[in-house]
């Protein structure tokens, strides 16, 4: 038997999300994207970029209806 043969991995490969420099939203990502991640998988990669130190919340927006919009910032030391 061949055990030296690569197998290839299954599924998706891995999309890389470059944050931006300014204030941002989830939905401004999404949109850059142009359709390579959904918007559920940028708040996946946001949520874990906030738990990992590398994007802060600046702060809570609350419209009179729907849902709150938390606005982003990348941090200074993953520049």
């Amino acid at each position: 038997m061949n055990e030296n043969h690569n197998k290839q991995k299954r599924g998706r490969k891995p999309v890389n999300v470059s944050w931006p420099e300014n204030e941002f939203t989830a939905s401004d990502v999404a949109n850059n994207m142009k359709g390579k991640l959904s918007r559920v998988s940028v708040h996946s990669k946001l949520n874990s970029a906030v738990k990992d130190g590398m994007v802060t919340v600046v702060r809570k927006t609350e419209g009179n209806m729907g849902r709150p919009c938390f606005i982003y910032k990348k941090t200074q030391k993953c520049s």
